[in-house]
């Protein structure tokens, strides 16, 4: 029998700290060889690209593939389904795939942010606030106590109504502001969720000591840092290497700006199983580079299914 579970279904199932345990165990994971990855592919038709990724994870027992569309010509979500299967190939799930895909990009936020930000990190800032910012500041509350975050959006009406809504479900004092300079001015932690494709944050706008997760560009001539940040950093990771260099393009657009890159990126995985050092003093800028990889989608898919199981949430059919 297969499940099929709803985005309600798993906006009910799966909670922000769930989903960063799942993505930091099967980080972990990748460390130790137990998962196999398959970089985003992309086929475009007119207006609409339909993105593929796939893994499997050995130590659950399972493979998964997500397949999401996006039109440059409609402002409405993605359309993404889920499968999950066995690794006997029985299809244990589908699954509408917005909810799974946005809890786990916050998750993977969460993550980096709890390994390189500093402890007592009090400031923040969100710049962007369409699809992906919800979870974002979701997980930043999530691993550090912070006291008030900036949000920022290129329209001042989507910040203000942003703040509202979001205002009853986290324990930070939000402000809408203005500008990207008075957003940052004091952060500790800057997360960047925009659909920019030509740099937002600039070098020169930030200080010693900040986080910068960088989450809105997937592709490899789009950035929405410049390259003085990336030379600026004094430890960068991300959560793919490989495809990091396939579509990363804060990163390959600084290397082409003669900026050292690709010597002085670390995974994700090195940093929460100790390899490798992270930060190394309060005064260090500490640089998070997210692609969004198929393993976080299918460990915390595997997540879901099981809870579903438990609580006899979803449909069965043959």
């Amino acid at each position: 029998m297969t499940l099929f579970l709803s985005e309600k279904d798993i906006a009910s199932l799966l909670s922000m700290n769930e989903a960063i345990e799942s993505v930091e165990h099967v980080l972990a994971e990748m460390e130790f060889n137990k998962v196999q990855n398959q970089s985003r592919r992309r086929v475009s038709l007119k207006n609409t690209t339909l993105n593929i990724m796939s893994a499997s994870l050995s130590s659950f027992n399972v493979l998964g593939a997500k397949n999401y569309t996006f039109s440059t010509k409609s402002d409405k979500p993605p359309v993404a389904q889920f499968l999950l299967f066995s690794g006997e190939g029985e299809l244990l799930s589908l699954m509408e795939a917005n909810e799974l895909g946005r809890i786990r990009t916050g998750a993977t936020t969460g993550v980096a942010t709890k390994y390189l930000s500093i402890k007592n990190a009090k400031y923040a800032a969100l710049l962007g606030t369409g699809f992906q910012a919800e979870t974002q500041l979701k997980a930043m509350c999530k691993v550090r106590n912070l006291k008030q975050l900036n949000v920022w959006s290129r329209n001042k009406e989507n910040a203000q109504k942003f703040c509202e809504k979001m205002q009853p479900e986290v324990d930070v004092t939000l402000k809408s502001v203005q500008s990207i300079e008075k957003a940052v001015e004091n952060a500790d932690i800057i997360t960047t969720s925009t659909s920019s494709s030509m740099p937002i944050l600039t070098g020169n706008m930030i200080n010693e000591g900040v986080h910068i997760n960088a989450i809105g560009s997937n592709r490899a001539y789009e950035r929405e840092l410049d390259s003085r940040i990336v030379e600026k950093a004094s430890f960068i990771a991300t959560d793919s290497l490989y495809q990091a260099r396939e579509e990363s393009g804060d990163l390959i657009l600084a290397e082409k700006d003669n900026v050292e890159v690709w010597n002085r990126i670390n995974s994700l995985s090195s940093l929460i199983i100790s390899e490798a050092k992270g930060r190394e003093s309060e005064n260090d800028i500490t640089l998070f580079k997210s692609n969004g990889i198929a393993a976080e989608d299918v460990s915390v898919a595997y997540y879901i299914y099981k809870k579903a199981l438990k609580y006899n949430v979803g449909k069965e059919y043959n």
